[in-house]
């Protein structure tokens, strides 16, 4: 299994992170990545960079060190009606989204709460993944969610840097990647790297995929074709069309 995409990362405009958006695209060329997302955190974060981070991003070339670099933004859950804190002009200045959860934005609830926020935001057309669904405190419905998920063209993350916490793993093992293969909902691998040297370390995830049997099919960053089929659908220019 090769991975060609390494979408959830942050740049040092995240206060939390430590290199630049140029040291993390030599980083995915080294690892043999086609697609680098660039996705430090929205507004209401603790460590977000300014608005103007977003606004500004016209100015990074679609291409550095032969890697596509895809503008994004990991935006925060802010309501349990799906809100996001992101602003109309943030919206336009991104091309990907991933959507999270993370407690000084949003508290953990119960179950049915949780579930009606991400069946709530997945029907944004722009949102590209649930990000961490893993995290402790925020349960779901995993065959609801997989299965709107797969309706409306939107993925769930198997986040590696999540993979060092057993509850993580057991939620991902047994429930989460489970529903996936139940609804055919696609997955997408991502490192959640602070640092560059974590761009594109996927081993811990292929032992997870590989343990369980999960079918790579699914994988939508192992395979170019399905990576850029997926863009294509959300309105995404793949490299072979810049």
């Amino acid at each position: 299994m090769e991975f060609i995409a390494d979408m959830h990362t942050h740049t040092l405009a995240s206060d939390h992170a430590y290199s630049t958006i140029t040291e993390n695209a030599a980083a995915a060329a080294k690892a043999g990545l086609k697609y680098l997302g660039m996705t430090d955190h929205c507004i209401q974060m603790q460590d977000s960079p300014h608005l103007w981070h977003f606004l500004n991003m016209r100015v990074i070339p679609d291409m550095l060190c032969g890697v596509r670099i895809i503008k994004g933004v990991e935006a925060d859950l802010i309501g349990y009606g799906g809100e996001l804190d992101l602003t109309d002009d943030i919206r336009r200045s991104v091309e990907w989204i991933n959507v999270s959860i993370h407690d000084p934005c949003l508290a953990p609830s119960t179950e049915e709460r949780i579930t009606d926020t991400y069946l709530a935001v997945v029907s944004d057309p722009k949102v590209c993944v649930l990000a961490h669904t893993d995290s402790f405190g925020f349960p779901y419905d995993y065959d609801a969610v997989t299965a709107e998920c797969k309706r409306q063209n939107v993925l769930i993350e198997l986040n590696v840097s999540r993979l060092g916490d057993p509850r993580s793993v057991k939620r991902l093992k047994e429930y989460i990647l489970p529903a996936c293969i139940k609804n055919g909902c696609g997955i997408i691998v991502d490192s959640d790297a602070h640092f560059w040297s974590r761009i594109g370390a996927f081993d811990r995830a292929k032992e997870l995929i590989g343990e369980i049997g999960f079918p790579e099919e699914l994988v939508i960053n192992a395979d170019l074709g399905r990576f850029e089929k997926f863009l294509s659908l959300k309105g995404i220019t793949p490299v072979g069309n810049n």
